[in-house]
């Protein structure tokens, strides 16, 4: 009976009674899906956001300076390496970039432009082109080119939109901290997909949506400790390798050559360490997001943290005492950052909290904390 009872579409059925099966989820004509940014395309845009908000406050470059220099190399990048950049390759990518970073801070410091630290401070952003290189598009097993338009050039538009707000916002108060200029830049790109969503009357959120799922948080157990242990301690021996090679720079070749090459060198440094403990751990700490897997990214910034204590010491070796605080500083910073992100993402399941806030932006907030705590430890640092 139940082959009789349930006709579907047999050449008997009148046209009208036909059951017709639907092809994929009906949705409703008035019901618009969220826009979310693609996951490589947010990660470049938090990681361009913090750069040009160092570079505005610790940079002492001309106004329109750090826009000309960021487009220059992003321009470079993306009618060159972007083509051929594959996952295996992004630290290469990371490398390169850094590199033109530093040849055009170097340059511009001739010229009067900038800083000598300037070319260290656009570290980050070049973890963020890094991040293009990397990242497959969202949904997509196989890597393709970062889109220009969407993926590149709106969220750089949108980081150099929100740092020029940030800095001028910053004037307000009796100096520009990274801080100050940081969170006036949330406050601008919170605000925008808020009058964004109102316009268009959809969602428009400066996230993706992967930074705000949590499904990939691992069991509590203490594996997970012992990896985040592990990570940890790597970071540090790093940071006293990067710390020492800077401090044979400074001896050996001087102030002047120093500043050339302190940048790239520590770059390549903790990159070839970094690659090579991720490529001998073994995969649960390798993969674990308490774990190595943004190990790259973590050294890179502490390494640049690093030399911009000695280029702001160039006409003489900085003390050994200042060497020693600045790698302490370094190593307290990426604890704090990733512990308090681990334990926040777990209690973030069982809070209701806005969308324009839940992402990007949130992870961007407790990244100015930590900017704070470590600029109120650099208050008593002499030379800084």
């Amino acid at each position: 009976m139940g082959l009789f009872s349930n006709k579907y579409n047999t050449p008997f059925d009148n046209e009208d009674m036909r059951r017709v099966r639907h092809v994929g989820k009906p949705q409703a004509a008035h019901i618009k899906a969220t826009g979310y940014m693609s996951t490589r395309s947010a990660l470049f845009l938090g990681y361009s956001l913090i750069s040009l908000c160092m570079v505005y406050s610790l940079g002492n470059a001309a106004v329109w300076w750090p826009a000309a220099c960021s487009a220059a190399v992003l321009f470079i990048w993306s009618v060159s390496m972007r083509f051929f950049m594959r996952p295996k390759l992004s630290a290469l990518a990371f490398i390169l970039t850094a590199l033109l970073f530093t040849a055009a801070a170097e340059v511009s410091y001739r010229l009067g432009w900038c800083g000598p630290a300037a070319g260290a401070l656009f570290i980050p952003m070049a973890i963020g082109i890094m991040s293009l290189s990397r990242f497959k598009a969202d949904d997509e097993n196989d890597f393709t080119v970062p889109e220009f338009t969407n993926e590149v050039f709106k969220p750089y538009l949108l980081a150099f939109t929100a740092s020029s707000f940030g800095f001028f916002a910053s004037g307000l108060f009796e100096k520009r901290y990274i801080f100050t200029i940081l969170l006036a830049g949330i406050a601008f790109l919170i605000v925008f997909a808020w009058g964004r969503s109102k316009i268009s009357g959809t969602p428009k959120l400066i996230t993706s949506r992967n930074l705000t799922e949590f499904w990939d948080i691992p069991v509590a157990d203490f594996q997970e400790v012992k990896r985040f242990a592990f990570s940890r301690a790597a970071f540090s021996g790093v940071m006293v390798i990067i710390a020492s090679l800077l401090f044979a720079l400074w001896v050996l070749v001087g102030g002047a050559y120093a500043r050339m090459i302190s940048v790239p060198a520590a770059a390549l440094v903790q990159t070839l360490i970094s690659v090579s403990l991720l490529s001998f751990a073994r995969s649960g700490i390798r993969k674990s997001i308490f774990g190595l897997r943004y190990f790259v990214s973590e050294t890179a910034i502490g390494a640049q943290f690093l030399a911009v204590f000695f280029l702001a010491h160039q006409d003489h070796v900085p003390a050994v005492f200042t060497i020693i605080v600045a790698v302490v500083l370094a190593i307290l910073a990426d604890t704090m950052l990733t512990g308090l992100l681990s334990v926040i993402r777990r209690r973030l399941i069982f809070v209701t909290k806005s969308r324009y806030l839940d992402g990007l932006p949130f992870y961007l907030v407790l990244t100015a904390l930590i900017c704070m705590i470590v600029e109120t430890c650099l208050y008593t640092l002499t030379g800084l």
